[in-house]
């Protein structure tokens, strides 16, 4: 009874403490309030991140679907107002959302109108577009500039470079006058700040829900004093910032708000409007340290009324409570009879409900219950065991995951002690290898088992006979077992299950052999499914190594490119990847290693398409055949035409020496020329303008034609004669430029026509120009301006090719990072032009395999192999022009890749001394 007193004691004791402290109904209310805060500024903060990579100020102002993510957060989050957005140049976008307010302040807002954009710059014009909900433009105005400068603001001012949502004090919005937050933070490259306006008037409402008591009264304050937010409708004078300043007591209390600490509820007793109360004041953070501030006002009676009621009801609840504790006893004494049936209860349920979870569970002291429960948690963690393997096995996509699965839980539902999986290939069935061991049993010949006893795979489950056991089991101590088969859909035999005991094998374990039968079911069919993932997988490889190949057999002067390319770029990746400084963001998975390797391997695929005589062309003049042979003819024709002339002379009486010499004079002027011009075919010599001005004279000299030129030729030839027919004898100059030397664009150029990219590379008026002059006047190399854009558009090719095939997840970028590697840092690349970052790493890696196998290949009949110090020291300089990536080159110089790809693919003369930091310093800015 001693005890039972205290009991008593002890409640009335807490009752009384839950009366004088009732403050923790004002507790709960504040972390609901803040939760609730939380939860309704969310939405503001995922807008902000959704649009950290958008350029607003620059979107489309002619379709707006763009607005569409936006317009739908802004529609089902009616607390978040505007979104809007500025640049270090001070334009800026705003986009409202037209509400009652906008339509009081702006009379002329047409009714359809839901969306309202303002685009303004500092010093230019300004321009307001009203959209509907359709976001259809239904009017635009354009105005002269307000000089309004965003940079000035603090919303823009205080948004740091740390990815950190900014949140400012509390403040009248523009133009609905009330209070709210404003929410910032900068865009991911650091030049623009995002920018999101919360209204306050939803955690109105919330207060009027969730007021302490009837007559309290409630405000959200900012730390200015101001009023956010009430639990009853605010006078004029209050909406305006102002505060019940018929309470000086509670202004007092007011004024140092600062120094409450956040969370804390502090309890005050003032005399407001001349009554005695108490008020309960408690600081809030919304974030990045700014506060709000939860006043409760209470009248002191009511405040007390509890304690009161207590009082009076005291001795009832003693008497309940007294019934209630003898109840509880009884409870408590029945409840160790009732839990384990209880338990066995819920463990029925959840395997009805397919809820299989592993418990634990203390003993009764009732056997039978306990047998009985000891079963059912069997049988509820082999269900478990056995649905996580379905789940695991799902998204597996090794075959040496699922075979470590296939063990493991095979020997957890036998309780066996060693279980191992042996499989074969689709290219030899008989060939069978140990893929999963559940122990530490070494591996025995299994093949060797099957020429003594092919009949263990006949059976859907076979026993071991002591023979086949001693056998397996020759080195372990287990001593009895099973051979289970794994079949395909095709009844092809694909594995074997080797299960192994130590002892007897129970009947329990017999009965889980259906079980065990059905699982490796599943299993079988998961087997050969990633069986034919890795065969399509090795024929897609297979398919691209081989494209690879063939585009290095079209043509003999691009040697093995092709080949050698994705392995400088491996060989740049890995190093990428346990680079720890610069590389440190960078992984290389399988998945995007394979997307990487294969982009490399077709990197070039395009060049399928080009011309070979424009990729292989070694002379300005070839084209099929090498067309110096047509001028030297016409030479020999007019050193003909000397002789002839010489011996005209004689005959009609001439001066026999005289003649000689003028005839000899001409054959050395015509040798000259046409030395002259045979030098300049080949393109080893820039081109001077002084050379391209003697070719004009020497195309001057003209030779006699006789024979027709529109016969015995190609129907396409004759049609671009036109019918023009020059009579016989016809007089022609030796180098010429005609028309039939023009061949027009048959159809626009792919990049305008076809494909999802928009190409940026200018045309040339023709396809080609074979115009004799014209190809002898380039000034380097052998390619003229049509043919060097026959030659990049292998890239465009490339693009459009690998644009058609249907890539796996994985995979989809391939056309992207296989196509940029021709593309420059500074943006004047080629086809897409683009810049820096917008080029994807792994073809920036590729741009610097690309160059670096192309300097240093020595298979290319038009051009010396360059010494390793020589690429390196080309391609440093590429970098400071920033053609090539920084971080990337300066990777394949300080882990010394260009010297692991040297010493297997570099001629020994060409292995000579670098200087990385000579080279760094070519590129390096200090």
């Amino acid at each position: 009874m001693f005890s039972l007193a205290t009991i008593v004691a002890g409640v009335s004791h807490l009752e009384s403490e839950k009366a004088l402290f009732s403050t923790e109904n004002v507790k709960n209310f504040t972390r609901t309030l803040k939760v609730t805060i939380k939860q309704v500024s969310n939405p503001v903060v995922t807008l902000l991140d959704t649009q950290i990579l958008s350029d607003l100020i620059n979107s489309d102002r002619q379709d707006f679907q763009w607005l569409a993510a936006i317009t739908t957060t802004l529609n089902k989050n009616p607390f978040i107002t505007s979104l809007y957005s500025a640049n270090e140049q001070g334009q800026s976008v705003y986009i409202y959302r037209v509400s009652t307010q906008m339509r009081n302040t702006y009379p002329d807002m047409p009714d359809n109108a839901a969306f309202s954009l303002s685009f303004n710059d500092i010093d230019g014009p300004q321009q307001r577009i009203i959209l509907s909900n359709t976001l259809k433009v239904i009017s635009s105005a354009t105005y002269a500039s307000s000089h309004y400068d965003p940079r000035t603001r603090a919303w823009f001012k205080n948004t740091r470079d740390d990815d950190k949502i900014f949140i400012s004090d509390p403040y009248r919005f523009y133009p609905s006058g009330r209070l709210g937050f404003t929410f910032s933070r900068r865009t991911l490259d650091g030049k623009r700040v995002l920018a999101a306006d919360f209204d306050s008037q939803s955690l109105t409402a919330l207060l009027q829900h969730m007021q302490y008591s009837k007559n309290s009264l409630t405000y959200l304050l900012a730390s200015t004093k101001e009023i956010i937010a009430s639990n009853r409708v605010l006078t004029s004078f209050e909406k305006s910032g102002g505060f019940n300043l018929t309470a000086p007591d509670l202004n007092h209390a007011l004024d140092n708000m600062g120094d409450f600490p956040i969370g804390v509820t502090t309890l005050k007793s003032l005399t407001l409007n001349k009554v005695l109360s108490r008020v309960m004041i408690t600081p809030l953070d919304i974030g990045n340290g700014h506060k709000v501030y939860l006043i409760n006002s209470l009248k002191e009676e009511e405040f007390l009324a509890k304690s009161s009621y207590l009082n009076s009801h005291f001795n009832m609840k003693n008497m309940l409570f007294l019934t209630l504790f003898f109840f509880i006893v009884s409870i408590l004494s029945t409840r160790r009879i009732a839990k384990p049936l209880i338990y066995l209860n819920k463990s029925l349920i959840n395997i009805q409900r397919f809820e299989y979870r592993r418990k634990e569970y203390k003993v009764s002291n009732i056997v039978e219950i306990d047998q009985l429960n000891d079963t059912m948690m069997l049988m509820e963690s082999v269900l478990t065991d056995f649905f996580n393997h379905l789940y695991n096995v799902a998204r597996s996509s090794k075959p040496e995951e699922l075979s470590a699965s296939i063990v493991d839980q095979t020997s957890a539902i036998l309780s066996a002690n060693s279980c191992q999986l042996f499989i074969n290939n689709r290219v030899n069935r008989e060939a069978f290898h140990l893929s999963a061991n559940s122990s530490s049993l070494p591996e025995f010949d299994f093949p060797q088992l099957l020429q003594n006893n092919q009949a263990v795979l006949d059976e859907n489950v076979h026993v071991l006979s002591e023979k086949e056991a001693s056998i397996i089991f020759a080195t372990g101590p287990c001593k009895r077992g099973f051979i289970i088969p794994l079949m395909n859909r095709k009844e092809q035999n694909v594995g074997a299950l080797v299960i192994g005991f130590n002892g007897e094998i129970s009947s329990c374990t017999h009965n889980r052999i259906s079980l065990v039968r059905n699982f490796i079911g599943f299993n079988e069919i998961v087997l050969e499914h990633l069986e034919k993932e890795h065969e399509q997988q090795a024929l897609f490889h297979s398919f691209v190594k081989m494209t690879a190949a063939a585009l290095d057999k079209k043509s003999p002067y691009t040697g093995g490119h092709c080949q050698r390319v994705p392995k400088i770029t491996e060989l740049i990746a890995n190093a990428a990847d346990v680079d720890t400084d610069t590389f440190s963001n960078f992984s290389l998975t399988s998945k995007n290693k394979e997307e990487l390797l294969v982009a490399a391997w077709l990197h070039d695929c395009g060049k399928v398409t080009t011309p070979d005589y424009v990729m292989d062309k070694a002379t300005k003049l070839e084209t099929v055949y090498d067309r110096i042979h047509e001028i030297r003819m016409r030479y020999e024709v007019l050193k003909r035409d000397a002789d002839i002339v010489y011996w005209q002379s004689i005959a009609e009486g001439g001066d026999t020496a005289d003649s000689l010499a003028r005839c000899n004079a001409l054959k050395d002027e015509l040798n000259n020329e046409f030395a002259f011009v045979a030098n300049c075919n080949t393109g080893y010599e820039f081109l001077v303008p002084e050379k391209i001005e003697r070719l004009a004279e020497i195309s001057l000299r003209t030779w006699t034609r006789t024979l027709p030129d529109d016969i015995g030729i190609s129907q396409q030839a004759l049609a671009k004669k036109a019918g023009r027919h020059a009579s016989l004898p016809a007089v022609e100059r030796v180098l010429v430029d005609n028309v039939e030397h023009l061949s027009e664009w048959e159809v626009e150029p792919t990049q305008n026509t076809q494909g999802k990219r928009h190409f940026k590379m200018a045309k040339p008026a023709y396809q080609f120009n074979r115009g004799e002059l014209h190809n002898l006047g380039v000034q380097a190399g052998t390619l003229t301006a049509e043919e060097r854009y026959n030659i990049n558009d292998h890239i465009v090719q490339t693009y459009l090719m690998l644009d058609q095939i249907v890539y796996p997840e994985h995979l989809k970028n391939v056309p992207l990072i296989a196509g940029s590697h021709h593309e420059k840092m500074n943006g004047q690349g080629y086809p897409l032009k683009l810049k820096g970052e917008e080029i994807p790493i792994g073809g920036r890696m590729i741009a610097v395999a690309d160059i670096f196998e192309a300097l240093t290949a020595s298979d290319r009949p038009y051009k010396e192999a360059k010494k390793l110090s020589q690429a390196l020291k080309i391609m440093a300089f590429m970098v400071k022009d920033d053609h090539l990536d920084e971080a990337i080159f300066d990777l394949f110089l300080t882990h010394g890749i260009y010297q692991k790809y040297a010493v297997e693919y570099l001629k020994p003369e060409q292995l000579d001394t670098v200087d990385i930091v000579v080279l760094r310093a070519i590129y390096q800015k200090v």
